[in-house]
């Protein structure tokens, strides 16, 4: 008897310091981005806003008394190299959970390992449709947001807060930037009866846009849409304004880029555009001001473009995950992480971690796992991108086919 209850005692005993080893390890969080080419911006500013924020984590106590460390990984913003830096993350660093900080054809390879490897991944910056509509209750969309949502977003703020009823369009060919206009005309024409008088396409890498803005003037529109990566973007608007178009333009979140202002110049005056995050870079919102002193101070030698979106994105959905994986509690699985992210209503990050400053909007994971659904908007006053104060745009409440069934 004696021997048997020396036996459970010792058993206990070896319990017990498991549980104490276990509780002091490391939880390994993965990450993917181009961290080198021509889209090293997104994948270094994802990488770089995650590991501010788990610097803070760690330092206020860890998950649940656990160190959070990450891996990271280069994955060129090219499929195949994701998948097989997934493959990575999952069977040999068997990572706890993967960050996303890439492009939409990598985080739809990413997710779908995910998948197959049972581990949670969390995009933080891609928008493609295709990411969620998996159906995989593995995979969450954090502080970006569905190309589908921006288009709702902006259908609601044409015609409800700029009250025009023929505009003229004028985008880049790229997947984005073409798929968002054709479903913003057609909302606004749908919802608002918007006619839109011209749509102009143009190429990455233009300078001359004389054609295109020639036909704009010739339809004499209300307003300008313009949807297109930046550099174009304010070259267009640059060339409208030496043109003698006055007429009032509104761009895209692919045009939100101190680099607008630097090209387009005094041309940029007035330009309307939305965003994702509720604050830019230099905004006297405290959170901003906040999150901008302590980025400098981690990276005293950060480039003049940094911290991008790609950086806030990221910061706010490291402390979802950290979040996530505090709720799930000290028996930590990746399954108990999935259903924990799934309670989030409204949450944001200093509700919880009181060190955190809340620079992305609040995040729900429905059941589609959209984890935001909303856009910001801001005008050029003063060579400054300022919020524009007086416009909500209503969250859409459009039904995902993801919707409908995930599964694990």
């Amino acid at each position: 008897m004696q021997s048997r209850r020396r036996f459970i005692a010792a058993a206990a005993g070896t319990a017990l310091l498991a549980r104490r080893a276990h509780a002091a390890e490391d939880i390994v969080i993965g990450y993917h981005g181009p961290l080198t080419g021509p889209a090293s911006w997104v994948g270094l500013g994802g990488r770089d806003g995650a590991l501010m924020a788990i610097g803070e984590i760690n330092a206020a106590g860890g998950v649940n008394g656990r160190r959070v460390r990450m891996i990271a990984y280069d994955d060129a913003g090219k499929a195949s190299e994701a998948e097989t830096v997934a493959r990575k993350m999952i069977e040999s660093d068997k990572v706890f959970a993967i960050l996303g900080g890439g492009l939409s054809n990598v985080a739809i390879v990413v997710g779908g390992e995910a998948q197959r490897g049972s581990t949670p991944y969390l995009n933080g910056s891609a928008a493609s449709p295709k990411i969620i509509d998996a159906k995989s209750r593995w995979v969450f969309n954090g502080a970006t947001i569905d190309i589908r949502d921006i288009a709702e977003n902006d259908i609601d703020f044409i015609g409800d807060y700029l009250k025009v009823k023929k505009v003229a369009v004028m985008n880049g060919a790229d997947e984005f930037s073409q798929t968002l206009a054709d479903n913003v005309v057609r909302g606004i024409k749908d919802r608002f009866g918007v006619e839109t008088l011209t749509q102009q396409r143009y190429n990455p890498g233009d300078t001359d846009f004389s054609s295109q803005l020639l036909a704009v003037r010739r339809s004499a529109p209300e307003h300008v849409l313009m949807f297109g990566l930046y550099v174009e973007a304010a070259r267009a608007v640059k060339q409208a304004r030496e043109l003698g178009i006055r007429t009032p333009v509104k761009g895209d979140t692919s045009m939100m880029n101190s680099g607008f202002l630097t090209v387009a110049g005094p041309a940029a005056e007035g330009v309307v555009v939305d965003y994702v995050p509720p604050y830019f870079n230099g905004n006297a919102a405290p959170a901003m001001v906040e999150f901008e002193a302590r980025y400098k101070k981690r990276y005293p030698s950060y480039p003049v473009d940094r911290p991008n979106y790609v950086d806030v994105y990221n910061y706010g959905t490291m402390y979802a995950l950290a979040e996530g994986m505090k709720r799930a509690g000290t028996d930590l699985t990746g399954r108990s992480l999935v259903l924990a992210l799934e309670t989030f209503k409204d949450w944001q990050a200093h509700s919880t971690w009181p060190g955190a400053v809340d620079v992305i909007h609040p995040l729900t994971f429905t059941d589609s796992h959209a984890g935001n659904r909303r856009l910001s908007y801001f005008r050029v006053t003063k060579g400054r991108f300022e919020p524009i104060a007086d416009f909500k745009a209503p969250i859409p409440s459009t039904r995902f086919p993801a919707n409908d069934t995930l599964s694990w």
